[in-house]
C-alpha cells in the first residue's frame, strides 16, 4: 500500500525557516494607513555569527518603530529620532527594517520579493548581482531596476558613489597574461598565538579564471613555483606573468635573478613586475583577494593550515564554475576561459546559501 505523500509546505513557511536558519526572524506588521500599508523587520534570533556581526546593518527607524516592536511582541523602549541611527529598543539591534510603502509594489509577485530579500540577507548581494543570479539561474527574469526597487522598499538599499575607475587593461585571449600574488599572514582562530598562513593565488587576465590557490605556512618560493608548475601542466604556458616586487618573485640584489625568475626564463615566459607601491597594477589578483576575504575568510574560522587549504580549494570550484562575474557580463570565469557552460538552475552550489539552499530551491517550482 502506497504511503500518502506529505502535502507541500507553503512558500511563506519555507522562507520563514530559511531566514530562521540564518539566525533571523521575519516579522510582518500591517500599517494603519495608505502611506504605510505594511512594515517588515528582521530581528537577530539569539545573537549573530561572525559574518553577520561584521556586516550588521544599522537601520533608520521612524516614530512608529516602538509601536512596531510592541506589535511584533519583542518589547520596546524609547524609539530613536526619525532618520537617526542607534539602538532600536527592541532588546536587540534589528538586522534590517523595511521602509514603508514604495512605488510599483505590484510589478513583482510578493513571493519573488521575499525570496530576493531572503537571498540578500544571507549573501549581501547587491541589486545587480541579485538580478543577474535570478535571471541566469532561470528563477525569475528580474531586472536590475526591479531588484533595486525591491531592496529600496525593504530598507536594504545602500546607495554609494560610483568609484573612479583606474587605468584598465585586458588581454584578448586566455593564457596571454597571468597574475600571481602572495597574501597574508592570516591568523588561525583569530589570534597570532595559534599560528598563521599565507595564500598564493594565480589568475588568468582575460577570463579571471582562478588557475590555482593554496594555503602556505611560509613565504618561501618553492611552493609558489609548484603552484605555477601545476597550472602550466594543466592549462599551458602563458606568454607573460605579472608579479609584484616581493622576495618570492624578485631577488634582493637587482643584478641577480631569483630562482623564480630563472625558471620563467627557461619556459620563455616574460616576467612583468608591477611598479613599487602600486598594487592596483596587479588588479585582477587583488580583486580576487577582496572577494575571497568577503566570502570565505570573514565567514569562517580557520582552525589550522589543513582547514585553510580545504576552504580555499572548495571555494575555487565555486568561483570558476558557479559564481557570476560582473566584469565578464555576468558570466563565470570558466565560460570565458574554456567555454564550460553555466548550467545552475538553483542555489545548490552557492556556499553562502548552503544552510538554506534546499528550502529556497523548493520555492523555485512555485514561481514557474
Amino acid at each position: 500500500m502506497n504511503e500518502p505523500q506529505p502535502a507541500p509546505r507553503p512558500a511563506s513557511a519555507l522562507i520563514a525557516e530559511a531566514t530562521k536558519r540564518a539566525g533571523l526572524i521575519w516579522v510582518e506588521v500591517p500599517g494603519q494607513d495608505r502611506a504605510r500599508p505594511a512594515w517588515h523587520i528582521w530581528l537577530p534570533a539569539g545573537g549573530g555569527g561572525r559574518g553577520r556581526g561584521r556586516s550588521r546593518r544599522r537601520v533608520r527607524c521612524g516614530r512608529r518603530h516602538r509601536d512596531l516592536a510592541h506589535r511584533a511582541g519583542v518589547g520596546g523602549g524609547p524609539a530613536p529620532r526619525s532618520g537617526g541611527r542607534g539602538r532600536s529598543g527592541c532588546g536587540a539591534r534589528p538586522a534590517l527594517a523595511a521602509r514603508p510603502g514604495g512605488a510599483r509594489a505590484s510589478e513583482i509577485p510578493p513571493l519573488v520579493e521575499r525570496l530576493a530579500i531572503t537571498v540578500r540577507l544571507l549573501t549581501y548581494w547587491n541589486s545587480r548581482r541579485l538580478a543577474a543570479e535570478f535571471t541566469r539561474r532561470e528563477i525569475w527574469p528580474l531586472s536590475h531596476g526591479q531588484a533595486d526597487r525591491i531592496l529600496s522598499r525593504a530598507g536594504t538599499h545602500r546607495p554609494s558613489q560610483a568609484r573612479q575607475p583606474g587605468p584598465r587593461y585586458e588581454r584578448a585571449a586566455p593564457n596571454e597574461l597571468w597574475h600571481i600574488d602572495l597574501k597574508g599572514p592570516f591568523y588561525f582562530r583569530g589570534t597570532h598565538r595559534q599560528g598563521s598562513c599565507h595564500f598564493a593565488g594565480l589568475v588568468d587576465d582575460h577570463s579571471r579564471h582562478l588557475l590555482g590557490v593554496r594555503a602556505l605556512p611560509t613565504r618561501e618560493a618553492q611552493p609558489i613555483w609548484e603552484l605555477l608548475a601545476e597550472a602550466v601542466e594543466l592549462c599551458g604556458v602563458p606568454l607573460e606573468l605579472m608579479t609584484d616586487n616581493g622576495t618570492p618573485f624578485v631577488a634582493v640584489i637587482r643584478t641577480m635573478l631569483s630562482r623564480f625568475q630563472r625558471t620563467l626564463a627557461e619556459l620563455a615566459i616574460r616576467h612583468i613586475r608591477t611598479q613599487i607601491d602600486t598594487p592596483w597594477t596587479n588588479g585582477k589578483i587583488e580583486a580576487f583577494w577582496k572577494t575571497l576575504q568577503a566570502e570565505v575568510l570573514d565567514r569562517q574560522v580557520l582552525e589550522d593550515l589543513v582547514a585553510a587549504e580545504v576552504a580555499v580549494e572548495t571555494y575555487a570550484g565555486y568561483y570558476n564554475l558557479h559564481r557570476l562575474h560582473g566584469e565578464l557580463g555576468w558570466r563565470t570565469p570558466a565560460e570565458r576561459f574554456d567555454g564550460t557552460p553555466f548550467t545552475d538552475r538553483d542555489f545548490d552550489h552557492v556556499p553562502l546559501l548552503a544552510g538554506a539552499a534546499p528550502l529556497l530551491n523548493a520555492l523555485i517550482p512555485v514561481l514557474a
